[in-house]
């Protein structure tokens, strides 16, 4: 079966170990299906892939969701997994990342390691800011997905965002990344180096806050954005295979 193209969530049952990992906004499973299904194969962990409130679906139907209901499908998705394993991971892309940033610092009971795959941590363009401000409460912005390098591979997700979302979202990211300091689990950092929708400072920010002595940065040299669709997936599939059974 082509992962690449699947947006359906998926839980892999396996071992004592367990993952958990998260798509992005306005994304599906789609965009982390294959690093998922191959950290399951390399290493034989349980793997959850699921899907966040309000994706996968419309714009719409996006616009009556909110941070509340990203980070319960997210929690969900975590407590199946604590309840199946010993050892559980959280892991993400960009909004993914950043959620389980968020989980693993409010929850260090259930969350044992992390992972940040281009974690959004509340570092923004001004012009990006800038757009939270428009008076059209129903309006929606263009879409940001499929930021990608490689030339045929694309990312399943929203060609609009409701504008409400975009302020769920800064109000989630620019909360995470104030309690960065909290966060004590051993942590893996991806960061594409040329990254157009979440700053590649947000990576340096993660590494310099986070409370934990044990800290892992890796740049990702040729990819963009969605690096777990791009060219050096499977150097993230590598990397989170070693970081989980270590």
């Amino acid at each position: 079966m082509d992962y690449d193209t699947d947006p359906k969530p998926c839980y892999l049952h396996g071992s004592r170990i367990g993952l958990v990992l998260l798509h992005g906004f306005t994304s599906t499973p789609q965009s982390v299906a294959y690093v998922g299904r191959r950290i399951h194969a390399a290493t034989g962990a349980t793997v959850s892939v699921p899907l966040l409130a309000g994706h996968g679906e419309t714009p719409e139907a996006l616009a009556q969701t909110g941070y509340h209901d990203w980070l319960g499908s997210a929690q969900e998705a975590l407590n199946r997994v604590r309840a199946e394993c010993d050892v559980v991971v959280i892991a993400g892309l960009s909004l993914g990342g950043m959620i389980a940033l968020n989980l693993a610092i409010r929850f260090p009971e259930v969350v044992d390691r992390v992972i940040s795959i281009n974690g959004s941590t509340g570092i923004y363009r001004p012009d990006q800011a800038q757009g939270l401000f428009a008076s059209d409460e129903s309006g929606f912005h263009c879409g940001i997905g499929s930021d990608i390098k490689h030339p045929t591979r694309r990312e399943t997700c929203y060609d609009r965002i409701p504008l409400a979302n975009m302020r769920e979202r800064f109000v989630l990211t620019c909360a995470t990344g104030i309690m960065l300091p909290d966060l004590k689990q051993p942590i893996l950092v991806f960061q594409s180096r040329e990254d157009h929708v979440v700053a590649p400072e947000n990576g340096s920010r993660i590494v310099r806050d986070v409370g934990s002595s044990n800290v892992r940065l890796h740049w990702l040299d040729q990819s963009y954005h969605v690096a777990t669709l791009d060219n050096d997936r499977d150097q993230i599939v590598m990397q989170c295979s070693d970081f989980i059974t270590q």
